[in-house]
């Protein structure tokens, strides 16, 4: 993993690191952050513009959420070629139409995570074929599923809500 240049690594873990880093001069006090290689999200689009979600126990915050299929970079690893994989690892689907929307910071304050943000249509189904430490079920909403579960909280991690805000908004944003 690259870290940025002035930094040292006090943790590393399989899919990221924590990084050490000097303060501003003003300021005595280390700086940490967490170096990521990247991830990748997808909104899997089926034909009659239902949304391919995964339900995903998410251990940080203990709870289950709803989100749509997302995953960490490989080294080295293409961020279409990661949400290709991540898309059938996770849901089974395979996409013939993707289109790559946006990149964002995750959480700057506290990782240089970046994340590429795909759509994903003309799906064909398959099985998944989830990596050991994962406990994902495949959903299908309609859009007005995905509507009220945003409004219930049932939809709130920000990768997810970014996905369908942009995809509500289409016309407006996606040109």
């Amino acid at each position: 993993m690259d870290v940025w240049s002035d930094g040292d690594v006090v943790f590393e873990a399989p899919k990221f690191q924590v990084v050490r880093k000097a303060g501003p001069q003003e300021s005595p006090q280390p700086l940490y952050y967490v170096n990521h290689p990247g991830a990748v999200a997808i909104l899997p689009i089926l034909d009659d513009e239902r949304i391919v979600l995964v339900r995903n126990r998410r251990w940080a915050v203990n709870r289950e959420l709803l989100e749509i299929p997302a995953g960490t970079r490989r080294p080295g690893e293409h961020p279409q070629a990661a949400a290709i994989r991540e898309l059938s690892e996770e849901t089974g689907y395979t996409a013939r139409i993707w289109q790559e929307i946006l990149e964002f910071y995750v959480s700057p304050g506290i990782t240089n995570e970046r994340m590429t943000l795909f759509f994903a249509r003309d799906l064909v189904p398959g099985s998944p074929h989830l990596e050991p430490d994962e406990d994902l079920h495949v959903e299908i909403a309609t859009v007005e599923q995905c509507k009220k579960a945003l409004r219930e909280g049932l939809i709130c991690d920000a990768k997810s809500i970014i996905a369908l805000l942009v995809f509500f908004s289409q016309g407006q944003f996606v040109g």
